[in-house]
């Protein structure tokens, strides 16, 4: 690879970074936090995963599953994990999705298991308050953070197989 080409690489990365929106890169921050913290290769098998803002500029169909499809190694069981990352209450509640993704997480429930991890705080890659919740207990586009406690678990706590069906 010649140095221009490298150097046309470099440029086309940082034009990419300054156009991707800041959702964009908490979601990817926490997602990452969720992988490396919470869900363990040694533990679970990542079946599928949505795409980063600048792959979807080709939009990728899969995209509107949830950010992660698993399958547990211990119980062979597979699932699907929506990560949401929020630093705010809006209206005294946690709103973490629109009325049509909740539809389309719904209606994967109903033959695969959808979990919701919640992160809540100032940074994505290291939150205050993180939830799992399935989501037969997240039945509303906005969480009260009283009913979120309920499944509160420790920030670095691995998801043990254990931990997550007595969940569901």
């Amino acid at each position: 690879m010649g140095i221009l080409s490298m150097l046309a690489k470099g440029v086309q990365a940082m034009i990419d970074d300054a156009n991707t929106p800041e959702s964009f890169k908490i979601g990817e921050k926490f997602e990452g936090y969720v992988r490396e913290f919470l869900f363990l290769s040694r533990h679970y098998d990542l079946l599928e995963r949505t795409h980063s803002y600048t792959t979807n500029k080709d939009y990728v169909i899969s995209s509107l599953n949830p950010d992660f499809k698993f399958r547990d190694r211990d119980t062979k069981r597979e699932f699907y994990v929506e990560a949401k990352f929020r630093s705010a209450l809006y209206n005294g509640k946690i709103v973490w999705c629109n009325e049509s993704q909740l539809k389309r997480y719904s209606d994967i429930n109903k033959n695969t298991p959808v979990f919701l991890i919640l992160g809540f705080g100032e940074d994505p890659g290291c939150p205050d308050g993180v939830y799992l919740i399935p989501l037969s207990q997240a039945k509303y586009t906005g969480l009260f953070p009283s009913h979120a406690e309920k499944f509160q678990i420790l920030p670095d706590q691995l998801i043990t197989s254990k931990t997550l069906w007595l969940k569901h």
